[in-house]
């Protein structure tokens, strides 16, 4: 009988050690020991590396060639040009008249020209460019933004899957520990059986908690790190910490600021601007155009074969010496002086090889023998006055856009100035709920405590015991997601409000 006592003695201080193990001492799992993350690392990585933001950013390329290109456009055009081209020989013609036989022909040419327009869409032009790139980096400031709030919510979810795991390993830590004092009052023979498969399955039931925690953190980092543009490790650590405070500013002040600051208003507004500029370009359709072309043109039309030239030429020659003997004729009769005719003379060869040489001489050379034609300028004014409505229409079109432009500013404004409001609430009662599910923790850990301690002592059974852990898992679940939610909530109203909030 005395061995027994000892016995149960030994049993009952292993129990009361079991027992005297406080709920404050588990510590979370520890923290992986891989390369650290500051939330301002992830956002600044998300700006640098998202593939979404890098493509929005190059629309901001066309835009600024665009804006070269109005301001270029005040220069004056430049062009210049060379052809070449080739005539083959034969009989010319022009309707009825025949002009005889033609050699071939070889032809090459330049053009050199500038040329100046002006209109009041040209004006303009600069101005609409401007505005549109203004436009299109204000809409990037908003892509950036909602990009950046998509971290920092997937951030705070990222710690919460954190503390989710954390929470459940801890949660194994008290189903073993239960386990153990079901073991220790089983072999004291002040236990059941019942009491440790009991609690064995509430072991399991955590360990299976613990591994879906860990999935689901995984799985959240891993989707941070597509948001950041990078491949994150699984080992990688959280290290900005957020806290809980509550929310004391003033609707009024936020919606202000919202107002002032949110880059979806700002681009909706600069929108607005583009359209404005869009009317005044199309009513410059009204204006009369300028127009102003200045150019120099050099040719070479060099004949292939000057054999039909100098035949030409001769057959006129021909005349010419008949024409000049029966002058001389009549001149001899009068007693008056005789003209040269030995000139005209085709039958001389030294006639016959002079007009050759000035056949050849008279033919430019192919293909840069260029003969420059004068300078040709000229000046035009053009003064639209009916085009069928097509500039009435235009101009309504531009008037109908920057309506729409306004209507969707009132409407953007009115909607953030809701959602403003509504996030304030949403974070204030966060805020309220996660003290009151803290108190709740609180409540469920002392409960815990005295369910042990009843167990213990045999005035309870096991169920009580795993009900009460049951129950503070709940909690301190409620009290984790709670407080996220609340920053999940305050980082939306930030986003709001175009300004940090902490």
């Amino acid at each position: 009988m005395s061995t027994q006592r000892l016995a149960r003695a030994a049993g009952l201080s292993l129990l009361a050690a079991l027992a005297a193990a406080p709920l404050a001492a588990q510590q979370p799992a520890a923290a992986p020991a891989g390369p650290g993350l500051s939330l301002e690392e992830a956002v600044a990585a998300a700006r640098q590396n998202n593939p979404d933001m890098q493509a929005q950013r190059n629309d901001t390329r066309g835009t600024r060639a665009a804006m070269r290109a109005a301001r270029a456009d005040f220069l004056p055009s430049a062009n210049a040009s060379a052809g070449f081209g080739y005539t083959a020989s034969g009989v010319q013609r022009f309707g009825s008249e025949v002009f005889g036989e033609r050699p071939q022909y070889y032809s090459s040419n330049w053009n050199l020209g500038l040329s100046y327009d002006l209109s009041g869409a040209k004006l303009l032009q600069p101005r609409l460019a401007r505005s549109q790139h203004q436009a299109t980096e204000s809409r990037i400031a908003g892509y950036e933004a909602d990009l950046v709030m998509q971290v920092q919510q997937q951030y705070i979810t990222v710690l919460q899957a954190g503390e989710q795991a954390a929470q459940a390993a801890r949660e194994v830590e008290r189903t073993r520990e239960h386990e153990r004092l079901a073991n220790a009052k089983l072999e004291v023979g002040s236990g059941t059986p019942l009491d440790v498969r009991r609690a064995e399955v509430e072991r399991g039931r955590a360990e299976v908690t613990v591994v879906q925690q860990q999935n689901t953190y995984a799985t959240e980092l891993l989707r941070l790190g597509l948001l950041m543009g990078v491949d994150l490790p699984v080992e990688t650590r959280l290290e900005s910490t957020f806290e809980l405070f509550e929310p004391t500013w003033a609707a009024e002040d936020l919606v202000r600021s919202a107002l002032e600051n949110n880059p979806g208003v700002l681009a909706a507004r600069a929108s607005t601007g583009a359209a404005q500029t869009q009317v005044r370009a199309a009513r410059s359709a009204y204006l009369p155009s300028l127009s102003f072309q200045v150019g120099m043109v050099g040719s070479v039309y060099s004949a292939g074969n000057i054999d039909p030239l100098v035949q030409q030429q001769l057959g006129g020659m021909q005349g010419a010496f008949a024409s000049c003997n029966e002058s001389n004729t009549v001149r001899a009769a009068l007693g008056l002086s005789t003209a040269n005719c030995a000139q005209f003379d085709v039958n001389d060869p030294v006639v016959r090889e002079q007009v050759r040489r000035q056949v050849e001489a008279g033919n430019p050379s192919f293909p840069f023998g260029y003969e420059r034609q004068p300078l040709q300028a000229s000046m035009s004014i053009s003064l639209p006055l009916f085009d069928g409505l097509s500039r009435e229409r235009r101009i309504e079109e531009a008037r109908v856009q920057e309506s729409d432009a306004r209507l969707a500013v009132q409407a953007q404004e009115q909607r953030l100035t809701r959602d403003v409001r509504t996030g304030l609430l949403n974070a204030q009662t966060a805020y309220r709920t996660a003290q009151l599910q803290r108190q709740v923790a609180e409540n469920a850990a002392e409960e815990l405590r005295m369910a042990r301690e009843r167990f213990r002592l045999g005035a309870a059974n096991s169920i009580e015991v795993t009900d009460a852990q049951t129950r503070l898992a709940e909690a301190e679940r409620a009290v984790i997601d709670a407080v996220y939610t609340y920053h999940k909530s305050l980082a939306a109203l930030e986003a709001l409000a175009g300004r940090s909030l902490r």
